[in-house]
């Protein structure tokens, strides 16, 4: 019988692969890891809030700021730090940054350095009474854009622009605005820069319906390539003030009450001496009586009588203001008036608040409900003369709102002329940008004081 049983046969020696695949994921985990770190280090906490239009970061290394404009497009580079730092640079630099200074490394990529320095206002983090003027300037103008903004950390000053931005441009309803705001490890609410969030009034834009009555009248009046939207619009209204048709065109406009009338005077002037402005103010003076105005149209009528009305206008608004059944008897109304006389942040606005001081109902908005007018005019007149009057005295919540209303009611009295009704007078520029190498170290002690928290 012939054995079955041949020489035995080699099996391969089986592999170990699990420390292989192991290893290889310990060196896939440690790329990514140091992929993150690189970009993190380059320009942290970046975002692109909306794609072609605002970029948000930390303070970005030459590598960042060259990836914005390079790749990003980015044409201003708006920087929120109180100094003109040297940036680091190469890869990884643990020493002190010796690279160009930001204003000379972002004008030699071909973008537009901006410093609004910011970090010693004392309603910190929201914005100085010109910054927030400059801040439209910024944003409406498509020259400027796309505009990367930053602060050091990418936190409190860069996150209150981004909100900011999110309401007015962006619509955004304010809890999600805020919600967005703090996940960028923010910490928790500052008292003055969330109530001006919440109870920030963005410019009224007209609906369908309006758009086509607006763009039916000046179409036919403005030469040139088809107007696409409002912002369009008011681009190509402003570009042809001092024309004799466009400005009867104007007035007309105003005068015989057209659609959206006045929140479009609102966009376009700017000076005490506009010749739009007698016709404006008339109208808004009749539409803050007007029983079937839009709201749009009262925000807009106190907006322009509280910059631009003549005193007997201006006294008007005043009384409405103070009228202390007015929010219980009409409180749409009333709310309309309200928020348009506090969205600004000019002086003259200042005797406008005073009335408010004695208003203690809440606002309409949902998410300003909780919110008393009079706490809003504490929190507006804080930061027109930069001095946070909520934190006199320690407290929280409605305790340092009603301490702040003192402080107020102490301030108009030792500054009487800032109770006398005055038409326009735009804020100064503050935004002196401090010379020196300091540590670059973000600076949270503002952010970390108990008394400023609601």
């Amino acid at each position: 019988m012939t054995s079955s049983c041949g020489p035995a046969e080699r099996l391969p020696k089986q592999r170990r692969t699990g420390p292989r695949v192991a290893y290889g994921l310990l060196a896939a985990a440690g790329c990514i890891g140091a992929y993150f770190a690189f970009w993190h280090y380059q320009i942290k906490r970046y975002q692109a809030v909306r794609e072609g239009v605002l970029y948000r970061s930390g303070q970005p290394t030459e590598f960042g700021l060259r990836y914005l404009v390079e790749h990003r497009g980015v044409r201003t580079v708006l920087s929120l730090q109180l100094y003109d730092f040297r940036l680091y640079r190469g890869c990884f630099d643990p020493g002190k940054p010796d690279g160009q200074r930001e204003t000379e490394y972002v004008a030699g990529l071909g973008a537009r350095p901006l410093q609004w320095a910011m970090g010693e206002e004392q309603s910190w983090p929201w914005l100085t009474p010109w910054q927030f003027e400059e801040f439209f300037r910024l944003f409406d103008d498509p020259a400027n854009l796309p505009v990367a903004v930053h602060c050091q950390g990418g936190r409190h000053r860069t996150g209150t622009i981004s909100a900011l931005f999110r309401l007015e441009y962006d619509r955004w309803p304010v809890e999600r605005a805020l919600e967005e705001m703090y996940s960028f490890k923010f910490g928790g609410a500052i008292r003055l820069q969330e109530r001006n969030l919440r109870t920030y009034l963005p410019r009224p834009r007209p609906a369908a319906d309006v758009w086509k009555e607006l763009l039916g009248w000046w179409q036919p009046r403005l030469d040139g390539a088809a107007i696409p939207d409002y912002d369009a619009l008011i681009r190509r209204l402003k570009a042809a003030r001092g024309d004799d048709d466009v400005e009867r065109a104007l007035v007309e406009y105003v005068e015989r009450a057209k659609p959206f009338a006045l929140p479009v005077a609102q966009r376009l002037i700017d000076n005490v001496d506009d010749p739009l402005a007698p016709a404006a103010t008339l109208a808004a003076a009749d539409g803050l009586d007007r029983l079937r105005a839009a709201v749009s149209d009262r925000s807009a009528a106190a907006a322009l009588i509280a910059d631009f009305g003549s005193p007997a206008e201006q006294q008007k608004l005043l009384d409405l203001l103070g009228d202390r059944q007015l929010p219980e008897r009409e409180p749409e109304r009333f709310d309309a008036i309200a928020a348009g006389a506090m969205n600004r942040y000019t002086p003259n606005r200042a005797a406008f608040l005073l009335p408010l001081l004695e208003q203690e109902a809440c606002h309409l908005a949902e998410a300003a409900r909780q919110c008393r007018y009079c706490d809003t005019a504490v929190a507006r007149l804080s930061s027109i003369i930069d001095e946070n009057l909520t934190v006199r005295q320690p407290a929280v919540g409605i305790d340092a709102w009603n301490f702040g209303r003192a402080a107020a009611r102490e301030w108009f009295a030792a500054h009487p002329a800032e109770r006398q009704l005055t038409r326009l007078r735009p804020p100064t520029g503050r935004t002196i940008v401090h010379a020196g190498d300091p540590m670059q170290r973000e600076d949270l002690s503002k952010a970390n004081m108990d008394s400023r928290r609601q």
